[in-house]
């Protein structure tokens, strides 16, 4: 559980299945990715794909798709990229600036919002946060990943590599692959039961989003539907929900 402060009101976010005993403390509880909804709130469905790490290394890597196994190979073996995974209690502020910076230049090439800094700062304060890149010898990181932990599950919130241009675009997907895998048997071995792909698109109709999905796939997931909910435990936390309903966020 990471409690999340925004001004005037506070937050507390409670992952998967964790309980929270005592609300009294927050104005407002985030409920994300609950595998049954809690039946008095309102829900919102969250796809995801999910990797069973209680698996063995060799069945984890059978379950990869072919094309997938290749490039990981070539990212190791040809390319000889660098991995590099820091531990919760080794994300501190530097470095979260450091990913936000690559992520934010990532957002503007992309026409997107920059990151919430904020609110990972605050997941590292609560050392909640796990961080990890892959890079060329002798080089800045081609790709970072950047994980919400819970107690036995970790989710994926960020992906972000640096611009494809020429003859590194393949370098860089090929790096992608295997900083994914790496992540995987890395969780595995910390004692993770879960490693969650961040996400699952469920429409027919944006296919940058459908590519993505495609993607996720092909690390052999399971498709599954969670649920988001919000509990307001003050006025000033329904006023705020109410907001952002009407601002449609």
């Amino acid at each position: 559980m990471a409690l999340l402060r925004k001004e005037t009101i506070s937050i507390a976010e409670v992952w998967f299945d964790e309980e929270l005993q005592d609300t009294s403390f927050v104005d407002l509880v985030y409920y994300l990715q609950r595998t049954h909804p809690i039946e008095k709130f309102e829900s919102q469905e969250f796809y995801t794909l999910l990797i069973d790490l209680t698996k063995s290394e060799d069945e984890l890597w059978k379950k990869i798709a072919r094309n997938n196994r290749y490039k990981i190979r070539q990212a190791e073996q040809k390319d000889k990229v660098i991995y590099q995974f820091w531990n919760c209690d080794r994300v501190d502020a530097k470095l979260v600036n450091e990913f936000s910076d690559t992520y934010d230049s990532f957002a503007l090439e992309k026409g997107l919002s920059k990151i919430k800094r904020s609110r990972l700062m605050q997941y590292a304060e609560a050392k909640v946060l796990n961080i990890s890149t892959v890079q060329l010898p002798e080089d800045s990181p081609l790709v970072w990943h950047i994980y919400y932990r819970g107690e036995n599950r970790v989710r994926l919130l960020h992906s972000v590599s640096i611009k494809k241009t020429g003859e590194m675009s393949p370098i860089i997907g090929r790096a992608n692959r295997y900083l994914h895998w790496q992540d995987i048997l890395k969780f595995k071995n910390l004692g993770i039961t879960t490693y969650d792909l961040g996400g699952w698109y469920a429409g027919n109709t944006d296919q940058e989003r459908l590519n993505i999905n495609k993607f996720k796939e092909e690390f052999g997931g399971d498709l599954v539907k969670n649920f988001n909910q919000s509990y307001a435990t003050t006025i000033k936390g329904r006023l705020y929900l109410l907001a952002r309903k009407m601002r449609g966020l």
